[in-house]
């Protein structure tokens, strides 16, 4: 983990965002960018200078982001990291993917407002196409403030495909010296003998940090978020991991309507790795 991108609106939940990202830059040494979006009526990067003073309240809104982007910037500096900050004007979902190749980001962290999603800075877009498209791993934090990370849900279907972007769950486990609770939700309609779901588990559990630091659990529930989201917080976990195919949503085990439901509705923040840019 070497670049971590943190798109922010200012919001109270970026700010827990801002927090943990720097949490986890320390840690890794990493580099980290501040990213802000404004929507303008007008192209204000072509906008001649005198005539800006005929947007009064946009200028002033243009001058409080790059303010508050030099306070992030400062807050990181502080803690000896390196940092930079971008405004950005009228750009969408897209042109923040292509943010993130173009700078090289190998993690992402972003606040969630619910199911309003981010409000500003992703144009006619949401959280929830996000981590479906987004080239690295998308952490979405939510209105609860996270102190640390120390254990980690990973509910998978545990196939061979699924152990290459687990890795990435390793890695953060790594670094925040967190558990990882492996998890299997065994549902009515998608029965998996216990058995079976253990064996599927063995080859995860061989790849996990330090050893004894993971566990293997099988939840019986009538739906995935449900079964997802109540053994987490039993466990009083504190982040949620799961793997995504691209723009097709979670692999088999988890369906896009579960992606939008535990960003939408889950306190626990989750934790989004694409298996098709591992």
């Amino acid at each position: 983990m070497h670049n971590i991108l943190i798109p922010t609106d200012f919001s109270p939940i970026s700010v827990n965002a801002v927090n943990i990202a720097l949490q986890i830059a320390e840690k890794a040494g990493a580099e980290v960018h501040f990213l802000h979006g404004i929507a303008t009526p007008i192209d204000w990067e072509r906008l001649k200078l005198q005539k800006e003073n005929r947007y009064p309240e946009l200028k002033h809104q243009i001058g409080h982001a790059k303010g508050e982007l030099s306070k992030l910037v400062n807050k990181a500096e502080a803690l000896g990291l390196k940092a930079k900050q971008f405004l950005y004007f009228n750009k969408g979902r897209e042109d923040l993917i292509e943010h993130v190749r173009h700078h090289h980001h190998d993690f992402m962290v972003m606040g969630s407002h619910g199911a309003k999603g981010i409000r500003e800075f992703f144009i006619g877009s949401n959280t929830q196409k996000m981590i479906r498209d987004a080239p690295c791993p998308v952490l979405v934090v939510k209105q609860e403030p996270i102190k640390t990370i120390n254990r980690i849900v990973f509910a998978s279907n545990f196939h061979n495909d699924v152990q290459q972007p687990f890795n990435k769950v390793v890695e953060l486990a790594d670094l925040m010296s967190a558990e990882i609770h492996l998890l299997y939700v065994n549902m009515p309609f998608q029965f998996e003998e216990t058995d079976q779901s253990k064996a599927n588990m063995q080859h995860f559990l061989k790849r996990c940090p330090r050893g004894g630091t993971c566990s293997m659990n099988i939840y019986n529930a009538l739906k995935e978020d449900r079964g997802i989201q109540k053994f987490a917080e039993e466990i009083h976990a504190d982040l949620i991991a799961l793997t995504t195919h691209g723009r097709k949503g979670f692999m088999r085990m988890i369906a896009p309507s579960i992606t939008e439901s535990l960003v939408n509705h889950s306190k626990i923040p989750v934790l989004s790795v694409n298996i098709d840019n591992v």
